[in-house]
């Protein structure tokens, strides 16, 4: 028995797993520059399963449930065919709610700088930089605007905490 695990071990093709829980995870799956780089279609099937979850599951308060945040990663993770942890679904949703409350308040703070038919802010340079300085999240609506906004508005207008996955 011990000899036929040498030789397991010793052959090219097995290697030892990893000891720590984080290592066995592929850390690209949880960085902020992936969450960030979220759009187009996956961003809107994000959002749109965690919508679907926040209207018909029994979930109160800020936030999904974990039965809900397993079924999106589930459905997500079949429809694109990859692998996402709950960690990731998580940080996407922090990183879009944090989008949000950024372009809620930069409505708030301009009013007549929003255009209504492009979705888009055109404020002088000097009012960004000093917008940026106060808020550094609204930096990103300087070049356009917020994605899925219905969608956006639907899961985190009057969500004011938010449940840990």
């Amino acid at each position: 028995y011990i000899a036929d695990i040498l030789v397991l071990i010793s052959s090219s093709s097995f290697t030892m797993p990893p000891k720590n829980k984080k290592a066995r995870q592929d850390p690209s799956q949880d960085t902020p520059k992936h969450v960030k780089q979220l759009n187009g279609e996956m961003l809107y099937t994000y959002l749109a399963l965690c919508k679907r979850e926040l209207d018909t599951s029994k979930d109160v308060g800020s936030g999904l449930s974990k039965a809900s945040w397993a079924k999106i990663r589930e459905e997500y993770n079949a429809k694109f065919n990859i692998t996402r942890e709950l960690k990731y679904f998580s940080n996407v949703w922090f990183y879009q709610k944090a989008k949000y409350n950024a372009w809620t308040w930069l409505l708030r703070r301009t009013g007549n700088g929003f255009n209504a038919e492009t979705h888009t802010f055109h404020l002088p340079p000097e009012e960004w930089d000093a917008l940026i300085k106060i808020n550094e999240n609204v930096g990103t609506f300087r070049k356009c605007g917020l994605l899925h906004e219905d969608l956006m508005k639907a899961i985190f207008a009057n969500r004011v905490a938010t449940k840990h996955v």
